[in-house]
């Protein structure tokens, strides 16, 4: 059972891959929805998405105004967001010295037998290619967040509309309720 498991991983890898790496770029732009989304009560899944939007881009406008004049509430948010990133390096860079560690491991101890196999070659790269579709997510957001905040006039009050939308939308949700009959 085990081995037919691992025969179908091996030959539906880099599909795996691929569905790993976009999911993990994905969750790495969306973690502010995700995290407000997961912090919510459960409520009808609509309702649901709205409200963390909504909390997403309040979190936002409110991240703006705070840094907007005040380089020290600036200097704070990219620490923070740094401190993330530079966590994430750091794992990148533990795992490759262990890996490469592991592969002369394997060298020297399999001679002729394949103990480091084409599957683990593409799992290595698969974890790889999300610890660096991560960070360069992240790096992303950073550097849209400091553009915004350098054009901070005119996107203010787009984001003003964005949430008195999204607000629109919340109470049209809440009050299409389920029927009783």
């Amino acid at each position: 059972m085990l081995n037919s498991v691992s025969l179908w991983l091996h030959h539906h890898a880099l599909v795996l891959e691929v569905i790993l790496v976009v999911l993990a770029g994905l969750g790495a732009l969306y973690a502010d929805t995700v995290r407000h989304f997961v912090s919510l009560p459960p409520q009808r899944l609509g309702t649901w998405l709205l409200k963390a939007r909504l909390l997403s881009v309040n979190s936002k406008l409110f991240n703006l105004c705070e840094c907007h004049n005040n380089s020290f509430a600036t200097l704070v948010y990219v620490a923070r967001s740094l401190v993330f990133i530079f966590v994430l390096i750091g794992l990148f860079l533990g795992g490759l010295f262990l890996e490469i560690v592991s592969i002369r491991s394997a060298i020297r101890a399999g001679g002729d037998q394949a103990v480091y196999t084409n599957f683990h070659a593409n799992l290595d790269i698969g974890l790889a290619l999300v610890f660096i579709v991560v960070v360069c997510c992240r790096l992303l957001l950073l550097g849209e967040f400091l553009y915004r905040l350098r054009n901070f006039k005119g996107y203010d009050h787009l984001l003003m509309e964005h949430v008195a939308e999204l607000e629109e939308k919340l109470v049209v949700a809440e009050n299409a309720g389920p029927v009783q009959d």
